[in-house]
This record gives structure tokens, sequence and C-alpha cells, in this order.
């Protein structure tokens, strides 16, 4: 099983066994404020680090698998929505690009952006990408 399909899998695992809080249900990460998603992604980072998940409780680790999943279906998506509509990306990630890639340089973008972290997460999450990997023309 490859990196994406581990990560959907545990994400998948999450939902189902209810250990996600209920505003991910309700509104989706997206809408949660930059606040609630550094606190998702520094697990994320803290497990990249490490290389594993030991050091880390059930929720940090739920919460790690969550900021994982929604970088990567953002990167995921945001690819999907500029072929469909045949426009440039508006950040252009290295070849074999991962969520867990993407997780460190979201949360240094948040932490270094402290005024920032009331918007919602997905256009924090469109910056940090754009910031770390802009189009070359």
């Amino acid at each position: 099983m490859n990196d994406v399909a581990k990560m959907a899998y545990a994400l998948a695992a999450a939902l189902a066994f209810g250990s996600t809080p209920p505003a991910l249900a309700q509104d989706g990460m997206g809408k949660e404020p930059g606040t609630r998603l550094l606190a998702r992604c520094e697990p994320a980072r803290r497990l990249a680090d490490q290389g594993g998940l030991d050091g880390l409780n059930s929720s940090e680790r739920a919460d790690a698998q969550a900021c994982l999943g929604f970088i990567e279906g953002f990167v995921w998506g945001h690819a999907w929505a500029s072929w469909r509509e045949a426009k440039d990306m508006w950040f252009c990630l290295p070849a074999g690009f991962s969520g867990g890639q993407g997780v460190p340089v979201v949360v240094d973008y948040l932490q270094s952006h402290p005024d920032r972290l009331q918007e919602d997460a997905h256009l924090l999450v469109f910056l940090a990408l754009t910031a770390a990997y802009p189009c070359k023309p």
C-alpha cells in the first residue's frame, strides 16, 4: 500500500470510529481557523520528525492524520481543478510531492504569520504552498 493509500485509510478509519471532533464533520477542516490547523499539524510535524507514531497520544495521532489528509487532499484538489479549468496552477510542487512534505511548509508558514491564524485553513494552506513553491515563468 502506498503512502497516499495509507493516509486515506487512516483518515477513513478515524472518521468511522468517531475520533475526530464534531467541527470536522459539520463544517470541514477547510473552514477551521488557522489556530486549529496549526494544532492539528504540529503533531504531524513531530510524526514526520520522529519517523513513526510512537510518542503521540491517540488525539495527537488523529490530528496528525487529519492534517496529512487535508494537505494531500488540498494538493490533489487544486491540481484537478487546474486541469479541469485548463488554467495554470498557483503553485508548482516538486515531482512526487506528498502531504508529509507539505506539513513543515504549512507549520512554518503558520508560525511565521500569527496575525493570519484566524483565517480559514484552506486559504492558509494555499498561501503556504504558493509562498514555498512558486511557479517559474
